[in-house]
């Protein structure tokens, strides 16, 4: 056996002659190793006939670095001393306490933890020995050979990422502050790229294989004593960042003693509500990308629930980008959280026809239950990742149903009949593709697919009909509204549909360019006995007198949804829809009717509500929507049906422009009187001038009289196309709602209710006691009437919601800003007409000091600077804050009051918390020049005149000229503000020296 040693500094950077290292002369045979420096044993295949195998070996105090090559004659040998040096140096490893000197230790920490990834408990390192490519070595020449040592380095495992830190210079050859920055060299993967592991059963090394999506795959080999720990340790952290995943995504080849370790170690967290953050996380980290633009929410609608729905991004980026959409829907496969997931308003493009040709190991080939994919694997291979993600989706979850990508993909179909050649083919939206030849196959639980809003081509087309025309597809819903459909294909869709006739229990074809023929469309859609829910808005039908759908079809549904909107109905269609309400039994299930601007008028619409309802006075829990219809043509027969208690719970009757005020009335009337709706909203109503006096009684009646209202929406609109509102006479009408005892929700929005009828609103709250939430923004309400909203909560103890007002506050800096801009003004052009009366001798003594000044710019010094006005604008700002902190403290006191939580009824407010004397803008900017800094000396420097005049109370007083001056003793300014009314019981002289809000 011969050995020769190679000696490594990272501190002089360079690597010793390879033949003195190996010379008799060079007095290293005879020293030994401590066991506890060595890093590696391992062989060096470098293709080379000889058997040798290499030993690493770190001073940990000094931080240098040597090597030993030991060569045998016999491979016999050679594998013995290997096995034996390796059990030996890894028993003295275990025993070791302190593997690491506390200098590296500290160090390397603050590497990892410069990346975000170090969290004490979560965290572990190790020595490890940089390999280098095995292939590489054996075509390296004699003067490359320096180059392809191999060098020792700390691999770090964090949370989410392997940091490879190379060594750090000795402690005596640093500064004093050591800095990071001198070790550029080191390199982080994410743990959720890696796609394979590998670790050798005969000596020490082990390959890490990680590849991010796009990219070339990266090699790591190295080798450590530690190889086994560092295997089980990266798998537990994998499997904690995936703690759902049964198959794990890479290659994991390790010796049996490393998969007996795995199996007793303790299990890593288990599945948890925060398992899809930890995932996704890890996922973000492993990409480049920010976890924090994704947002995301979880919603539980009534079916296929929880529902994972994915939000645009944070900021002002308009799309996520290929990586981060990645990210996301890897973080849910094998997820069996969600029965529904939902893209909808997302952008999916960029994965559209975007191929990863660098590697396989995200495509997916087996379903959770791990059976093979009835698919070609080369044409998994070969499909966009778009495809392949949804694919994934799809097959590894039992419990996810329903999958909707409603606007996902806005690509336009390529129209083969106009193409210049034949095989210009459109690819498709990618979507179709990826799920239908799966629900063929019956490879996947989803069975509800929303393709709402994206432009099916021919391609998408044949994907789809050659799963429906399969039995075995069992296709429970198809949301096809905004699809482009045309009556070819409208017809191709439902007879392929046919063989679903038992399955399928919801249909969306609105907002399509096709034109439905009533008979053909009839017996087409006849054919689905389960049918649920039903959407045909804004759908074109042919002339006739024949209903869209006859009364037998009607008969033979149990429906829960029927929408209809802007979609033509005449008397037939009409008559069916009624003879399905009149049959109770058979339309029970029925919640939603939807049948706004659908060309109705107050006779029909009288005529289904008598239809609908079993027995008059008691409601039938059904949402009746017949906004935008001709309601005032027959008004007489709807408001007497509504009067009489045959409206349903819920009706919507918005956005009705009545030509006379008088039918408006009318119909308040018959709601005051009606003893069924609970939920009533009749917002963007239009009338021909403000609300009148008898109007204005009506709905106080309203108010007060009704006893079946809980939720009312009587919003008007402030758009620039429109404008609608009752008038300042609704704020009488309000006070309907003291005598009020059943109201929960009111929404009052755009009405500009203004200072009086935020006054009227703080009465009701005062008396009333069953109002939970109140919706009254954007109505123009001041300060003054915020101010008075929040009182009246002192001791309401009811009322859960209340809005801040922060369009008034806008509103307010801006008025107060323009204003203040205006004075100043103001007050410079008649500093510059006063200043013009001096006499000579004051003006020649002061010339040198101003020469070069502009008459503008000393005027200004006499006014108001910017600062000041910023100054004001932030008192104005600080009385809007401490109302709305005054807000927030008794809804929370509300809150805990109602859901049992003891809550005293005072809450921390004190008396000058609750302004209410009224103010002047001139008292607001006299209290910004007491607070500026002063600058009387420089003002008498530039000219500015002498310090101000003191009154009585010690209060200096600001001395303009014009117009503008006595803003304080008994002058007053000659034109009125409006702001003065908008910071009443603002500002008041007990509020000045008020404490600021707790920080």
């Amino acid at each position: 056996m011969s050995s020769y040693r190679h000696s490594q500094s990272p501190s002089i950077g360079s690597s010793p002659d390879l033949q003195s290292l190996a010379s008799d002369q060079s007095g290293d045979r005879g020293v030994g190793i401590p066991l506890r420096h060595i890093v590696a044993v391992f062989h060096q295949d470098d293709g080379r006939p000889h058997f040798a195998f290499e030993v690493f070996y770190l001073d940990d105090e000094t931080n240098n670095t040597s090597s030993m090559t030991l060569q045998f004659g016999d491979p016999d040998d050679m594998h013995a001393w290997l096995a034996k040096v390796r059990e030996t140096a890894n028993t003295n490893r275990l025993a070791d306490a302190n593997p690491l000197s506390a200098y590296n230790s500290h160090l390397a920490a603050r590497v990892v933890e410069s990346q975000s990834d170090y969290v004490p408990h979560h965290y572990a390192i190790y020595k490890v020995v940089q390999r280098p490519n095995s292939k590489s070595s054996s075509r390296a020449s004699s003067d490359d050979l320096p180059k392809a040592l191999a060098s020792v380095c700390f691999l770090a495992v964090g949370v989410h990422k392997v940091h490879l830190i190379p060594l750090f210079k000795p402690q005596s050859q640093r500064a004093s502050s050591p800095s990071l920055a001198s070790n550029n060299t080191q390199s982080s993967y994410g743990i959720l790229s890696i796609t394979e592991l590998r670790v050798s059963e005969l000596d020490d090394t082990l390959e890490l294989t990680f590849r991010t999506p796009l990219q070339r795959p990266k090699v790591l080999h190295l080798a450590s004593l530690a190889s086994h720990d560092i295997a089980v340790r990266l798998r537990y952290v994998e499997e904690n960042l995936r703690p759902e995943w049964e198959s794990r995504p890479y290659l994991f080849i390790v010796p049996d003693p490393v998969k007996r370790d795995i199996l007793r170690q303790a299990s890593p967290h288990g599945i948890s509500q925060d398992s899809l953050d930890r995932t996704l996380i890890g996922y973000c980290a492993a990409y480049g990308v920010k976890a924090e633009n994704i947002r995301y929410r979880v919603t539980y609608p009534d079916e296929d629930h929880p529902r994972f729905e994915l939000m645009p991004p944070a900021g002002r980026r308009v799309h996520y980008t290929d990586l981060e959409l990645l990210a996301v829907m890897r973080s849910l496969r094998y997820n069996e959280s969600f029965g529904g997931i939902s893209f909808a308003g997302v952008s999916l493009d960029c994965l559209n026809g975007l191929s990863d040709d660098f590697g396989d190991d995200h495509v997916c080939t087996k379903t959770k239950r791990g059976t093979v994919l009835r698919l070609d694997v080369e044409e998994l291979g070969r499909s966009c990742l778009l495809v392949q993600e949804i694919r994934a989706l799809a097959v590894t979850s039992r419990k996810l149903r329903r999958l909707d990508f409603s606007g996902c993909i806005t690509r336009k179909p390529r129209d083969h009949l106009a193409s210049s050649t034949a095989k210009a083919r459109d690819v498709g939206c990618g979507i179709v593709e990826a799920l239908f030849p799966l629900c063929k196959y019956q490879s996947t639980n989803v069975d509800w697919i929303a393709l709402n809003n994206i432009q099916l081509g021919e391609t998408d087309l044949d994907y789809l009909v050659a799963a429906a025309v399969e039995r075995s597809c069992h296709i429970r819903a198809l949301e096809l509204s905004g699809c482009g459909l045309t009556d070819r294909t409208l017809s191709l869709i439902l007879d392929a549909l046919r063989p679903q006739e038992n399955t399928l229990e919801a249909l969306n074809l609105s907002s399509n360019p096709f034109r439905v023929s009533p008979t053909i469309f009839d017996s087409q859609i006849g054919v689905f006995g389960y049918l649920t829910k039903l959407h045909l808005s804004n759908v074109a039908r042919t002339s006739g007198d024949e209903p869209l759908i006859a009364v037998e079809t009607f008969q033979a549904w149990r429906l829960q949804e029927l929408v209809l909107s802007g979609t033509s109905l005449n008397k037939a269609t009409v008559d069916a829809i009624a003879s399905y309400l009149v049959n109770y039994k058979q339309s029970a299930a029925l919640r939603d009717l939807r049948l706004d601007h659908c060309y109705l008028t107050g006779e029909s619409v009288a005529f289904l509500l008598r239809s609908m309802n079993e027995k008059p006075g008691k409601a039938r829990n059904l949402h009746f929507d017949v906004s935008e219809n001709y309601i005032e043509h027959g008004l007489r027969d709807l408001t007497d049906a509504i009067a009489e208690g045959v409206a349903p719970s819920h009706l919507t009757i918005r956005l009705i422009e009545f030509e006379q005020e008088e039918d408006f009335r009318q119909l308040i009337l018959a709601f005051a009187r009606n003893n069924t709706i609970q939920h009533l909203d009749i917002s963007r109503a239009s009338l021909p001038s403000d609300a009148s006096e008898e109007t204005c009684q009506a709905l106080e009646r309203m108010f007060s009289d009704n006893n079946t209202l809980e939720w009312l929406d009587m919003s008007g609109e402030d758009s620039r196309l429109e404008t609608t509102k009752l008038g300042v006479g609704i704020n009488r009408a309000l006070r309907g709602l003291q005598r009020n005892r059943t109201m929960r929700v009111l929404l009052i929005k755009y009405q500009k209710l203004g200072l009086q009828g935020a006054n009227t609103l703080a009465d009701v709250l005062k008396v009333n006691t069953t109002l939970e939430q109140l919706y009254c923004e954007n109505n123009g309400i001041p300060l003054q009437g915020f101010t008075d909203l929040v009182n009246a909560l002192h001791r309401n103890t009811t009322l859960l919601h209340l809005p801040s007002m922060d369009e008034s506050r806008q509103l307010a800096l801006k008025t107060t800003e323009d204003q203040v801009k205006q004075i100043r003004e103001e007050a410079s052009s008649t500093t510059h007409y006063s200043s013009r009366r001096r006499s000579s001798s004051v003006r020649q003594k002061f010339t040198s000091r101003v020469r070069g000044r502009s008459t503008s710019d000393k005027a200004l010094s006499m006014g108001l600077s910017d600062q000041d006005i910023k100054a004001a604008l932030g008192l104005v700002d600080e009385s809007w804050e401490r109302q709305e902190y005054r807000l927030q403290q008794y809804l929370q006191r509300n809150y805990n009051l109602a859901h049992g939580v003891p809550a005293a009824l005072d809450v921390d407010d004190e008396e000058f918390e609750r302004p209410d004397t009224a103010t002047s803008l001139g008292r607001l900017i006299e209290k910004v020049q007491l607070e500026r800094t002063p600058t009387i000396e420089k003002d008498v420097q530039l000219g500015g005149g002498g310090p101000p005049a003191i009154h009585d109370g010690g209060v200096p007083s600001i001395q303009l000229n014009g117009p503008m001056q006595g803003w304080n003793g008994d002058q007053t300014l000659d034109r009125v503000s409006s702001l003065e009314k908008e910071i009443e019981r603002s500002f008041s002289s007990s509020m000045w020296d008020r404490p600021r809000l707790p920080s």
